[in-house]
């Protein structure tokens, strides 16, 4: 009796563990300089992915619409980022117009390679970019180099293949953004352990995503991480 008191106690705290701190920076663009450019429904993605982190006990900054200018984003990241350990998960999440190999911010343009400096710098034991942006597939790509190589341990979780729009749709947010808040608040944690890892998330959002858009947008995962990396410990609904 004893000894399997002392067993659960021990896989309890071997669980807490490993699943850490969670750091969660957002970043969502509807409003963009001038009149061409404007989006519907991304400064509300943002603010959605925020309160489903915040609501599970991470720790979130989150910037819109003329906030997400580069110094503003990169300091946010650093400043973020660089409090996790080895334990920890950190996570970027953008909804907005983007690139082949990068984002397009208020003000001028940002590469992912920005990015990953800044992650390659941080303790943590996993660490993730969540892109929601037409053609975001081509986002590992740019100008200088056909592919981009990824960061050990960094997974790219992007809302459409290369050639694919990302639909905003009628709802309050994204098509790709509705159906990873669900993901995130419990729908995707197949085998009910409360942590949801990243082929689990995959699994959910791109089924559902593929199915409501009549097979016009398929999010893709790209990388190199583990496929059980965990992406969020959930316990609110």
């Amino acid at each position: 009796m004893l000894r399997t008191l002392i067993l659960t106690l021990t896989a309890l705290l071997c669980t807490h563990a490993v699943h850490g701190r969670t750091f969660v920076v957002c970043a969502g663009i509807s409003d963009y300089p001038g009149t061409f450019n404007d989006l519907h429904v991304s400064d509300n993605d943002a603010r959605t992915l925020h309160r489903i982190f915040q609501k599970n006990g991470a720790s979130c900054t989150t910037l819109v619409n003329n906030d997400v200018t580069v110094q503003r984003l990169l300091a946010a990241l650093q400043v973020s980022f660089m409090q996790a350990s080895s334990k920890d998960i950190i996570i970027f999440f953008f909804s907005g117009h983007g690139y082949p190999g990068g984002l397009c911010l208020y003000d001028t343009r940002l590469a992912y390679e920005n990015i990953f400096d800044i992650m390659r710098k941080s303790h943590a034991g996993s660490k993730i970019i969540i892109t929601d942006a037409c053609f975001a597939g081509k986002m590992r790509k740019n100008e200088s180099r056909p592919q981009m190589t990824s960061p050990r341990n960094i997974m790219l979780f992007l809302s459409s293949r290369s050639a694919e729009k990302s639909i905003e749709g009628p709802h309050r947010n994204s098509l790709f953004t509705l159906h990873l808040e669900r993901a995130l608040r419990g729908g995707a944690d197949i085998n009910r352990d409360r942590v949801i890892t990243a082929s689990e998330l995959f699994s959910y959002v791109h089924q559902r995503v593929v199915r409501a858009s009549g097979g016009r947008q398929h999010p893709v995962m790209w990388g190199n991480f583990n496929k059980n990396m965990p992406v969020i410990k959930w316990h609110e609904k």
